[in-house]
């Protein structure tokens, strides 16, 4: 069963605009992101966004940032990890070996 997620309402310059001079063709085209990362996991949503980078006339960090609502480091990262082509990501996991929360030592009375 997919992750589903809040729909991000993006909040760059264009979508948060009023009046006559709205260019509708980049606020649908946010939207139709947004979607999809509500859809996907976290890594993938990461190297989703990480790809939007490395097309050519890429928006900013920033830009993306305010488009997605990922952090900038978040979305560093996973343009880092498609560069490197994946290879320190295990393909069976979300996270690495050892991350997450510590399990609680169950105390015992004598």
């Amino acid at each position: 069963m997919p992750v589903v997620s809040s729909l991000h309402q993006c909040a760059c310059s264009v979508c948060t605009a009023e009046g006559d001079s709205v260019d509708t063709s980049v606020m649908r085209q946010h939207h139709h992101i947004n979607v999809l990362l509500s859809r996907l996991n976290e890594p993938q949503r990461r190297w989703y966004v990480g790809s939007l980078l490395l097309a050519p006339a890429a928006p900013t960090e920033g830009e993306l940032s305010l488009i997605t609502g990922l952090d900038e480091k978040t979305i560093r990262r996973g343009r880092r990890e498609l560069e490197a082509d994946l290879s320190a990501v295990p393909a069976d996991r979300q996270r690495r070996e050892g991350g997450g929360r510590s399990f609680a030592e169950k105390k015992t009375r004598p």
